[in-house]
């Protein structure tokens, strides 16, 4: 019986020791939570400021020439001449090639001889229609005289306007053996030698191609959430600047000249394309390259650093500083520019919001702001 006892006593003890040894620790719990809720966190800040807030777009881009204008062989003929050196600058009006004029020369001769002599007609003609107006008033030719003499005069002026209009064609004929560039540009290399046979029907009668440099396109797409952020904001002074391959900014500025007014829904983009001078044709076409649009201006608006934006379940927020404590504020972003986002809603001017040690902060933490970023 005094066994039992003792083993009952010992048992007391020990749980009167796990109490008190409980109690201890939980009281101690408590004052390390009280002293890490009363803990100042120093923290970065960036008060907030409405302002104008320039904004610019960059895209990638391909450079298409303005026109590309290949040049045909308009007649049959051997090639005598070449009058550039390929891979260089021509002007429009120079002249590129010389066909063999030969037999077109004799078919210009033939219809100016023809003309000439239709013309010689048509005066004999026109002088015997005048004797017969005349005698017809005076009752000395008959109808049929009359009429004869009226139907030579019409066939003769007919006859000289075919002629006129033969040599027309003569003409034209024999002027396309010379081969002219219509368009300045750079030129390509020829496709046929001197001695060849070119402007043959059902031939492919391409002589060479005239690429224009300056000016110059750049073809490029905007993304739709893009487009639609664009067109919202002031864009009285939008400039346009190619990025060259290398990274650098190409010196001329050009200028938008087409906006489709259709988003294509297989990229969910929309057309678009820039002009800018090219006068030293550092630009090529077909080069990949990107543009940049400036001069935008997003007014009265409010931007934080992306550093100080958080995201939980209910969405995007950050931490302010309300009385010395860091209180959650959700936001509502828009466009993201650069290394900051646009806050459309949930901040207003000279809210002061932490940018730093984000990870230790809870709601109610009292904080201390060791620098602040303004606008």
């Amino acid at each position: 019986m005094k066994k039992t006892t003792a083993i009952f006593s010992k048992i007391s003890l020990s749980l009167v020791c796990g109490v008190l040894l409980f109690t201890g620790c939980f009281k101690e719990d408590k004052n390390a939570q009280a002293t890490q809720q009363n803990m100042v966190i120093p923290v970065s800040t960036y008060r907030i400021k409405t302002a104008n807030v320039p904004v610019s777009f960059e895209f990638p881009a391909k450079l298409e020439s303005l026109q590309s204008v290949d040049i045909y062989a308009r007649v049959e003929g051997t090639l005598l001449e070449q009058h550039f050196v390929e891979g260089g600058l021509v002007k429009e009006g120079d002249k590129l090639f010389k066909i063999d004029p030969s037999k077109y020369q004799a078919s210009f001769n033939m219809a100016r001889a023809q003309l000439l002599s239709s013309q010689a007609t048509f005066r004999a003609a026109s002088r015997d229609w005048k004797r017969a107006q005349k005698l017809f008033k005076e009752n000395a030719l008959s109808p049929k005289e009359y009429d004869s003499a009226q139907s030579a005069y019409e066939s003769a002026n007919a006859a000289v306007a075919n002629a006129r209009a033969n040599l027309d064609i003569a003409k034209i004929n024999l002027d396309y053996t010379d081969v002219m560039a219509t368009a300045s540009g750079k030129i390509s290399m020829k496709r046929y030698d001197i001695g060849d046979l070119v402007g043959a029907a059902g031939g492919n009668n391409v002589l060479t191609t005239i690429t224009q440099l300056d000016p110059i396109y750049a073809e490029f797409s905007i993304p739709s959430n893009d487009y639609y952020f664009v067109r919202t904001l002031n864009q009285e002074n939008v400039s346009v600047h190619y990025i060259l391959p290398d990274g650098n900014k190409y010196e001329k500025e050009g200028k938008i000249d087409f906006l489709d007014s259709v988003i294509d829904p297989s990229t969910a983009t929309i057309k678009a394309r820039a002009l800018v001078e090219n006068p030293e044709h550092l630009l090529v076409p077909g080069e990949f390259s990107r543009i940049k649009l400036e001069g935008f201006v997003l007014e009265n608006s409010i931007i934080i650093p992306q550093n100080a934006l958080l995201q939980d379940s209910k969405g995007s927020y950050v931490f302010k500083i309300v009385d010395g404590k860091a209180q959650p504020a959700y936001i509502i972003t828009g466009h993201i520019i650069g290394n900051s986002v646009v806050v459309k809603s949930g901040l207003s001017n000279n809210d002061v919001i932490i940018t730093s040690q984000l990870i230790k902060l809870r709601s109610g933490a009292p904080v201390a702001p060791m620098q602040q970023n303004g606008q």
